[in-house]
């Protein structure tokens, strides 16, 4: 994680050099240079018998450079980093099982009283974009993001799932046969600094027939901070 965030603090150290230089020339052009989305994340392909929450909140921050080859045409295309986080709370322990060398989920029984129980997915990526700006303000970006999988985790809190009379506290990187690259499709619009996002992520989690094939769906909100 500590990797993460110095990444994101270069990132912006890069990119907002050339930025405070552009910005004293048209201080008034909102480019979409850094970007951050807030979104409710739905995790395709989960087992039927595992009950995710209504509510599993995620986030995206990109940096980007904004090309436009004329100064007066609404086309533009941008290319940069992101770092991309989802969270999941549901009612199951994602773990491996070793004898049949594949990830799956656990559920717990209906009387275990968690104070946590949440899978992580973190990725880092490059995202390059197709965007329209309208001189009133309006616009879109259609885009693609190639990333790298950083972390997947579960963080659990809680009773003894096993039937001891004990507590558990423990966060688990234990995981296996992750893909270590993904895919996302996404599309933004809205007015100024703020847009509305989704994202899908092609790829799943794990690889074939090695784990549950999860596929993010991503639903939410930009700002757009400069």
């Amino acid at each position: 994680m500590k990797k993460i965030v110095s990444c994101i603090i270069f990132a912006l150290f890069v990119f907002t050099i050339p930025v405070k230089a552009q910005s004293e020339e048209r201080p008034e052009v909102i480019r979409d240079r850094l970007m951050l989305d807030v979104f409710h994340a739905f995790w395709f392909g989960m087992p039927k018998e595992v009950k995710s929450n209504k509510f599993n909140p995620g986030f995206n921050v990109s940096v980007m450079w904004d090309f436009k080859n004329h100064p007066k045409k609404p086309i533009s295309f941008g290319l940069g980093l992101g770092v991309t986080y989802y969270s999941q709370f549901t009612d199951a322990i994602l773990q491996y099982d070793a004898a049949k060398n594949r990830m799956r989920y656990y559920v717990l029984p209906t009387d275990t009283m968690a104070k946590l129980n949440r899978t992580t997915y973190i990725n880092c990526n490059l995202p390059l974009e197709f965007r329209y700006r309208n001189s009133n303000g309006f616009k879109f970006s259609i885009g693609v993001r190639v990333g790298i999988t950083a972390e997947i985790s579960h963080r659990y809190k809680g009773p003894n799932y096993n039937g001891s009379n004990t507590l558990l506290d423990y966060k688990d990187l234990d995981f296996h046969n992750k893909n270590k690259f993904n895919f996302d499709t996404y599309f933004r619009m809205g007015w100024k600094y703020v847009s509305f996002y989704y994202c899908y992520q092609v790829t799943p989690l794990f690889e074939k027939d090695k784990g549950p094939r999860i596929m993010p769906m991503s639903l939410g909100v930009t700002w757009n901070l400069f």
